[in-house]
């Protein structure tokens, strides 16, 4: 029989990330972000700025929005936390407000993506936009949406994407069936909608498509 400490360690991915003793720990405007490796401090304003400044650009956060931030280096960590998702950029799940972060450098604050590079600031915006999405409309209503609508707003919101327009222009006429063209195509899509209802979110998601 499992002792309760091994189940805490089991269930950790889903959660309590921190069981697996983060060595460092910083407090922030957006919660308290813990990490494998010293993160550059100028890197975490920077980047804690950039989640602030877009999270006013849209209507379903908060004055001030935190979560737990998990910043890995895509080791053991991120692989265990991680389970099925480990080639994401980062992750949230349905029942915590946690963010756990892909290899991520240090001082430069990005996060390898699919040949490019994001931004720490970006991609944590990113999974905010995605827990504001289950706040607002609900778990299990959230599931239903589209995958475009989800990952396109959280994009849009972001204010990011993996791919240029150029690069995304080259995969499609080489045919290449890239995983972050739906991502792109989603936030394209999302923009276009919003600047034709008055920017209504509701509307964005209420809609049927």
């Amino acid at each position: 029989m499992l002792s309760g400490a091994a189940l805490l360690l089991l269930a950790s991915p889903l959660l309590a990330p921190q069981l697996l003793a983060f060595p460092y720990s910083t407090e922030t405007e957006i919660g308290t972000i813990r990490s494998e490796r010293a993160l550059d401090p100028a890197m975490v304003r920077h980047s804690v700025s950039t989640v602030k400044e877009r999270m006013a650009s849209t209507p379903l956060a908060s004055a001030n929005e935190q979560r737990p931030i998990f910043v890995t280096d895509g080791g053991w960590r991120w692989h265990w936390l991680a389970t099925t998702s480990s080639g994401a950029l980062a992750i949230t799940r349905p029942l915590t407000d946690a963010v756990v972060v892909n290899a991520t450098d240090p001082v430069e604050g990005t996060i390898p993506a699919l040949g490019a590079k994001r931004s720490l600031g970006s991609v944590l915006a990113h999974e905010f936009t995605h827990g504001l999405i289950r706040r607002r409309f609900g778990i299990l209503k959230s599931q239903t949406f589209p995958t475009w609508k989800v990952e396109g707003y959280s994009d849009y919101v972001a204010g990011e994407s993996t791919l240029s327009d150029e690069q995304a222009a080259a995969l499609e006429r080489d045919g290449t069936d890239h995983p972050a063209l739906p991502y792109y195509h989603g936030r394209r899509r999302v923009a276009a909608i919003l600047a034709g209802n008055g920017g209504s979110v509701e509307q964005l998601f209420n809609a049927e498509n």
